[in-house]
């Protein structure tokens, strides 16, 4: 698969300003749904602080020429998407940091009651818009903190979801998918918002740390950096999305009730959300694939964009 590079296929791809707002009971939510659904429709949920502008546009123009439409929402707390329930005040990105002296427990309690929101409120957002669409039922592929959303969408409304994806994500045992030291500051150092190129220089060494050197791309960094400030940085918001991943725990008992066609990629190179949290995820949902990328970091990369829209073509067209 080759890399786009020209701005006007990017745009059409990502749709970053020109995408369609639903008034939701609860407030907006922004959202893009492109394509032509002769295959069925690809719900894409989006990671910790990832604007839905921010997905891999190789991967969209693959799965639109397999014949699938693709609809991608900002989440709560993030981009153009205004819902209640994110806007009280909570700690700060570094004081939500993921590894302390503190048992599992005591994290998670500790978390439940700093979190404004809930991952499951997240699903439910989506669940709405599904409905709200008339789209579904969908295959929903979830990354990072999406991945987590995307499995409590599929125990929260089973009939809204053919199949799961569950892209560099965990199942939330604090036992796996731990990250490695270089990449813990994505965690402890919130993104500037004083100026575009304070948080563009932010922006492209998140991306290196996520992605590695060797899959790096800075020139497409920056560009959807300026698009993620151009459409708002919320910093409290990203504070309370991960106050929501805290609170939510080991959902390795919940994984266990699934029933239904789930797919579990992960990079071997992700130093964000070991490997190890993808292999815990496949082993807790029943009837799960496994499948691992080498030299895919905590991104999704063009070098790599062909392998994983082969890979999750396949497993749509299967459980379909």
């Amino acid at each position: 698969m080759e890399r786009i590079s020209d701005a006007r296929r990017l745009e059409e791809v990502l749709e970053p300003f020109t995408g369609k707002t639903w008034q939701a009971p609860g407030g907006t939510v922004n959202y893009s749904l492109l394509g032509e659904a002769r295959n069925g429709t690809v719900l894409l949920v989006a990671g910790l602080s990832m604007q839905r502008t921010e997905w891999s546009p190789e991967l969209i123009a693959g799965l639109h020429a397999a014949g699938y439409a693709t609809l991608a929402a900002d989440n709560r707390d993030c981009g153009l998407t205004r819902l209640r329930g994110g806007t009280a005040a909570s700690a700060g990105a570094g004081e939500a940091s993921p590894d302390t002296a503190k048992t599992g427990e005591a994290k998670t309690a500790e978390a439940s009651s700093r979190a404004t929101y809930s991952l499951r409120d997240m699903a439910g957002d989506l669940r709405d818009l599904l409905v709200h669409l008339g789209v579904g039922p969908v295959h929903v592929l979830g990354m990072s903190m999406g991945g987590m959303i995307a499995q409590h969408l599929a125990l929260l409304a089973p009939e809204q979801v053919v199949s799961l994806t569950s892209l560099m994500s965990t199942s939330g045992s604090r036992a796996v998918g731990r990250p490695q030291e270089r990449a813990k500051w994505v965690f402890l150092t919130p993104a500037p918002t004083d100026s575009l190129e304070s948080y563009v220089d932010y922006a492209v060494r998140y991306h290196v740390a996520l992605a590695g050197e060797q899959m790096s791309d800075i020139d497409r960094a920056r560009h959807l950096a300026i698009i993620a400030w151009e459409r708002g940085v919320n910093r409290e918001g990203t504070a309370r999305q991960l106050a929501a991943i805290q609170a939510d725990g080991d959902r390795t008992e919940r994984l266990e009730s699934l029933r239904l066609p789930a797919l579990v990629v992960h990079g071997d190179a992700d130093p964000l959300i070991g490997i190890s949290g993808g292999i815990a995820t496949a082993a807790a949902i029943p009837g799960a694939e496994m499948h691992t990328i080498t030299g895919m970091g905590h991104s999704v990369p063009w070098q790599c964009a062909g392998s994983l829209t082969e890979r999750v073509v396949a497993h749509f067209a299967a459980a379909a």
